[in-house]
């Protein structure tokens, strides 16, 4: 398959995605700080280094270019509740997204379950407690409308930070992949900071992605720049981004994983990011992906967390 079908395939920001929440989701990050360290995170909140925090003056431009959209808008990281000025960024987003189209993606409300409540779409929202029973009796408690989930089981993470073209596979064959790729196919988009600018992305990883290597120089601005209507391009414009991005992604591989809170198991990743995978949790191992072999037996969906843990 060559770029062209491959893009016509893809799903841009502003098309609806009709099995997910509402029709689409497009996340705000917030942050990459979380108080978990679960493998595999697509967001890197497993990986040292400086987490990044969104100012509330971006996060108001945020909610004024979305507030059009007819989908989901979450606020994600990370763990949001980590931001110091989550209150104030719950304000700012009641002024212009309305309560139905909010939605949190959340482990551990860290004492702002009330902010929390008032401000959230509880029909709308994932909030995955990875285990944790005090996070999950704290959303109840605080919060009783939510649903909390993974309390008795966990999640099944496949590899993000594993480059198809570090593997080998050639092109033509990284494309069909990348066509049918599950978190275009069936999740979100994402605004968030690239070098100190908004910048906004058709896929949260190729955003995470971004995030993770800005101090590269080999890395370009590939970022849209946030403003009205920027989320209703076609995919032709996020063609930079699938390029920088799409090939140096694990997703379309459907790798089996890690579950998120196992104990000394690997972390996998590839060589182009040797230079940034460097865990926060002291002693895990990495493990060098350099063939399909190592990724075990394909998932169904990568993004089937739940329904993957017991495979």
């Amino acid at each position: 398959m060559d770029e062209k079908t491959c893009l016509s395939k893809m799903v841009p920001p502003g098309q609806r995605r009709p099995r997910k929440f509402r029709g689409g989701v497009i996340q705000i990050w917030l942050t990459r700080a979380c108080d978990r360290a679960c493998y595999a995170c697509t967001q890197g909140s497993n990986l040292t280094g400086n987490p990044g925090m969104m100012t509330l003056e971006q996060f108001e431009t945020s909610c004024q270019t979305l507030k059009d959209y007819w989908g989901v808008v979450g606020i994600f990281g990370g763990n949001p509740a980590l931001h110091p000025q989550f209150e104030a960024i719950c304000e700012i987003m009641r002024k212009y997204i309305p309560k139905e189209q909010r939605g949190l993606w959340c482990n551990n409300p860290m004492g702002k379950g009330r902010a929390m409540r008032e401000t959230f779409n509880p029909a709308v929202s994932n909030l995955n407690v990875h285990l944790n029973q005090k996070a999950f009796d704290e959303f109840k408690h605080d919060w009783p409308e939510c649903a909390p989930f993974g309390l008795n089981e966990d999640s099944r993470h496949s590899p993000v930070y594993v480059s198809m073209d570090d593997l080998g596979i050639p092109k033509e064959d990284r494309y069909e992949l990348i066509s049918f790729c599950d978190i275009n196919q069936n999740w979100s988009a994402m605004v968030c900071v690239f070098r100190g600018e908004l910048r906004g992305y058709f896929c949260e990883i190729a955003g995470a992605q971004a995030m993770l290597r800005q101090n590269d120089t080999r890395v370009r601005d590939t970022g849209l720049q946030i403003s009205e209507g920027w989320w209703q391009q076609k995919m032709e414009s996020f063609k930079w981004q699938v390029r920088q991005h799409c090939h140096d992604c694990g997703v379309p591989l459907r790798g089996h994983g890690q579950l998120a809170n196992a104990i000394d198991d690997k972390e996998q990743t590839s060589e182009v990011y040797q230079d940034i995978f460097k865990p926060k949790k002291p002693g895990r191992e990495i493990e060098v992906v350099t063939n399909l072999v190592q990724l075990g037996k394909p998932l169904n969906s990568t993004t089937d967390y739940m329904g993957n843990a017991n495979k």
